[in-house]
């Protein structure tokens, strides 16, 4: 294989890799910045049940710990005047077991 095809290929694979984890990262981090319902939204479709906080962490930032939940807000309320966020239930094991965005009435 000639140097230019191997270096192609490398380079393929390397974007190709940074690709399937950078959707993730892209939401977070616009979520960090400006707190909005699609960022959030996206970040909880693509966040896959049985990741850990430290996971859910570092893609969101610190969260609101409930010690048995994550919660990260918007700046927004929903029709029943309830501020929205997202909620990231925590299991024993200190895995994500389930995940929501939604109205947050307590």
């Amino acid at each position: 294989m000639k140097k230019s095809n191997w270096f192609l290929g490398f380079l393929f694979l390397l974007l190709f890799q940074c690709k399937s984890l950078s959707d993730l990262e892209t939401y977070g981090r616009a979520y960090q910045q400006k707190q909005d319902y699609e960022s959030l939204r996206q970040v909880v479709d693509l966040f896959e049940l049985g990741v850990d906080t430290t996971q859910v962490k570092a893609i969101l930032g610190e969260p609101i710990d409930m010690g048995f939940d994550y919660r990260y807000l918007i700046d927004s309320v929903g029709p029943n005047g309830c501020v929205i966020g997202a909620v990231f239930h925590i299991d024993e094991a200190g895995k994500i077991d389930q995940k929501w965005i939604d109205e947050i009435c307590e």
